[in-house]
């Protein structure tokens, strides 16, 4: 069995003093979607709003507010109320969200992969001769194939959840047919039919991803970290767990244990953080107002002040959440690089100790020795 305690403290250890690695675990923080923010808008309507009935020649809706109710009611609300008469409107506006989410989702994955590659051999490199890069040296490190090979693993590993949504999807069209074209008997039994079939999948697809989740910790850094090909990482990493799988199981005890610890002072850190998220409004602001402008400026080109501010205020959004909460991503990425840190040296003990005992070696094959060249003797010289 391994050390867990000398892991635990040697995670935590390479945490605090390889600072470099905080950037990479902010950037897998946001990609990953690990940290959420739990915000909510303390700001409630009351039922006493004041009216222009209430006070007259005193309220004054501001111009900007009578510019956007004109251009809902002109150009929004008859979208709802006939419909099918802006079917060509719907789908493009289906398509700019799809090509939105696409882009966007490249994005993230590209970050997220190079960022993690990143920290798993940074990590290794520092358990083997101590030596701490810089950002530019570790981005280096994890734009590699190996990057690549990370997605393709998660793919196929997400592969049964990809699965069950599908069954999920037909049966909630089953059902939908049902309802329409059956009898109110017939869509009962349908019903229940598809929440007993969809708890059951639920429960089966639950166990089989933490299953798949706990393997992927070794699969990954067989690719990441001794550079192995698809296959072979899924090769290598289910042998890796197969013989340790009692250590693997108590780690995943442990770590488990310490991630509810983290999500519950998470939330009290939430609020114990509300004074500095005060003091960060402004620069979330002015650091929001920057693209939100831009995207205001681009879209004022093509269509009404009113929609291109609404655009800009969307695009601004995510910039404001980022800066205002940024605590909390900090936080997220400390746990995500020590959970990564608590991995990568539980696989590199388990390596450590299958090598001394001469169980399980991975050996490359040796490279082919190149052909024996043939000596052409030299011109005698004449005297």
């Amino acid at each position: 069995m391994i050390d867990f305690s000398k892991i635990l403290k040697r995670a935590w250890h390479i945490l605090w003093n390889y600072k470099v690695l905080w950037i990479f675990g902010i950037l897998l923080a946001i990609t990953a979607g690990s940290v959420s923010s739990g915000s909510g808008s303390g700001y409630q309507f009351s039922g006493n709003t004041p009216r222009p009935s209430d006070h007259p020649g005193t309220y004054q809706p501001g111009e900007a507010w009578q510019e956007f109710n004109a251009w809902f009611e002109q150009d929004v609300a008859p979208m709802f109320e006939h419909p099918d008469e802006y079917i060509s409107t719907f789908i493009w506006i289906g398509v700019i969200f799809l090509v939105l989410i696409i882009l966007l989702s490249v994005l993230f994955a590209f970050v997220r992969y190079v960022s993690e590659t990143a920290v798993l051999r940074m990590v290794d490199g520092y358990e083997q001769d101590g030596t701490q890069l810089g950002f530019k040296a570790g981005w280096k490190l994890g734009w590699d194939r190996r990057a690549f090979r990370l997605w393709v693993i998660d793919l196929i590993v997400n592969l049964p959840a990809m699965l069950v949504g599908l069954v999920l999807l037909g049966l909630g069209i089953l059902f939908f047919i049902s309802m329409v074209n059956g009898t109110a008997r017939m869509a009962v039994a349908s019903a229940i039919t598809a929440i007993g079939c969809s708890f059951i999948f639920l429960m089966l697809l639950s166990l089989v991803m933490v299953f798949l989740r706990l393997l992927r910790q070794f699969i990954g850094r067989a690719a990441a970290l001794e550079g192995t090909r698809v296959g072979d990482s899924f090769r290598r990493g289910w042998a890796m767990f197969k013989r340790n799988w009692k250590s693997a199981a108590v780690m995943w005890l442990i770590m488990l244990g310490i991630g509810i610890g983290y999500g519950i002072a998470g939330m009290i850190a939430f609020f114990l953080l509300i004074p500095v998220y005060v003091v960060l409004l402004i620069p979330a602001l002015l650091v929001a107002a920057i693209p939100g402008l831009i995207a205001f400026g681009i879209a004022s080109l093509f269509t009404g002040p009113v929609l291109a501010g609404i655009i800009g205020g969307l695009v601004a959004l995510p910039f404001f959440f980022t800066i205002l909460f940024a605590p909390l991503t900090l936080l997220g990425g400390w746990y995500m690089l020590y959970e990564s840190n608590v991995w990568t040296l539980t696989y590199r003990e388990m390596v450590a100790l299958e090598s001394s005992s001469g169980v399980g070696v991975f050996e490359a094959k040796p490279a082919p020795e190149p052909p024996a060249v043939e000596e052409i003797p030299e011109p005698p010289q004449e005297e």
